[in-house]
């Protein structure tokens, strides 16, 4: 009974050749997420360092599973660092999310030597992540999406304002109506027409007398759950 609990049983690492190829492997797979995450993300704000933390994750989990192995003490002793390092990063958009768990799914992938599932599923994933991008639910048809935010004097007939509206867009909603001491403030969502834009249809309601305080942009809760 003694000798069975001093018995140890050791994980056999891979080769030096085995590792470097599988991390290099998720290296080049996760450079391909990232590259279509890049052709596809359509947000006015981009981030380079979002970019290469997708990069950056692959090759680190790529390591730490091969790392760890069956080794269950290992195991812990990597959840034991994780939460000693307290990841503070908020990410607003479930799309970023999505694209930043492929790249740590990849590099698992390729961790355990998975390397047939690692190449179909970052194929897959890239090929459906473009189909997405070009249909109808795709970045394109987001960015003709806006909000509009003005005021209008209590001289002014809002009702003018749905005719200006339809001139350029192809759906309006009203979303949000106050008083304020500059008179009645408006809050509309928006998709423009393929041939217009947000400049035409702010300059046309900046001539307009008794309208003010105009604000139009993508709406964020559109990038959010």
């Amino acid at each position: 009974m003694l000798e069975s609990l001093t018995k140890e049983t050791l994980y056999e690492y891979p080769s030096f050749k085995v590792a470097l190829f599988s991390i290099l492997l998720s290296f080049v797979l996760s450079s391909i997420i990232a590259f279509t995450y890049y052709l596809t993300n359509k947000e006015m704000a981009f981030s380079r360092n979002f970019l290469q933390a997708m990069i950056l994750s692959a090759v680190v989990s790529c390591m730490v599973i091969m790392a760890v192995g069956n080794n269950v003490a290992a195991g812990f002793g990597i959840i034991g660092a994780i939460a000693i390092i307290r990841f503070r990063v908020t990410v607003q958009n479930p799309r970023n999310i999505i694209f930043i768990f492929s790249t740590l799914s990849v590099g698992v992938a390729s961790g355990v030597y998975g390397y047939s599932i690692a190449l179909a599923g970052t194929v897959v994933f890239c090929f459906i992540a473009m189909l997405l991008h070009f249909s109808k639910f795709g970045g394109v048809t987001i960015a003709k999406e806006c909000s509009l935010q003005l005021i209008v004097s209590n001289e002014y007939d809002d009702r003018n304002i749905p005719a200006i509206l339809d001139e350029y867009c192809e759906y309006i909603r009203l979303t949000n109506l106050s008083s304020t001491k500059l008179g009645k403030r408006l809050g509309y969502f928006l998709i423009l027409k393929k041939e217009t834009d947000r400049d035409q249809l702010f300059a046309t309601l900046n001539d307009e007398e008794g309208i003010s305080n105009i604000k139009i942009e993508r709406d964020d809760n559109l990038d959010k759950i």
